[in-house]
């Protein structure tokens, strides 16, 4: 079982995120790219935060609260300049 550790969104900067695809089901890779379209919509509607999990390259499980601008099939970019990679996303949280 991993457990999450919560991280700042300026500390993003400082990982290597998983090179392979972290969800292994279609319908969970679906789930995603909604609640991504979701969240980019809060964001730049509302400015709202949500919560993103996500697993770095040493397959440790992360979790950064912060609002996301723009999302498409490869890269979210979030406020401030970060990006993470869809690929290791496990999940959002609103």
């Amino acid at each position: 079982m991993h457990t999450s550790k919560f991280i700042l969104k300026e500390q993003l900067e400082l990982f290597k995120f998983s090179p392979s695809e972290v969800l292994k089901g279609e319908w969970e890779k679906v789930y995603r790219k909604f609640s991504l379209q979701r969240a980019e919509r809060l964001g730049n509607a509302f400015k709202g935060k949500v919560r993103i999990i996500f697993r770095t390259h040493d397959n440790e499980t992360k979790v950064v609260d912060t609002t996301i601008w723009s999302a498409n099939d490869d890269h979210i970019s979030l406020k401030g300049g970060q990006s993470i990679p869809v690929r290791a996303i496990l999940g959002i949280e609103f």
